[in-house]
């Protein structure tokens, strides 16, 4: 299982989802990366990668998005942010 380093641009957001369903979905997904870092998608939109760096992987909670990044020699998931879908080109 992977070390989750959750940075504070995430839980800030998380913490003002405005819905509990939403928030336990996120939190849902957060223990799946936790178990399986590599089940986000890496078909990353440019904006993201130009943001946050080649390497980040993105996983859906619809209507968010979870931006992280998994370190295989470390085995750290780096949780960077909580965005909505709208906001990425």
């Amino acid at each position: 299982m992977a070390r989750l380093r959750v940075y504070t641009d995430f839980l800030r957001k998380r913490n003002l989802l405005s819905s509990a369903r939403l928030r336990t979905l996120v939190d849902e997904m957060l223990r799946t990366i936790e178990l399986m870092p590599s089940v986000g998608s890496s078909l990353v939109e440019p904006s993201l990668r130009a943001r946050y760096g080649d390497d980040i992987l993105k996983a859906l909670v619809s209507p968010r998005l979870i931006v992280y990044e998994y370190d295989r020699a470390k085995d750290i998931v780096s949780v960077y942010d909580l965005i909505g879908c709208w906001a990425v080109h």
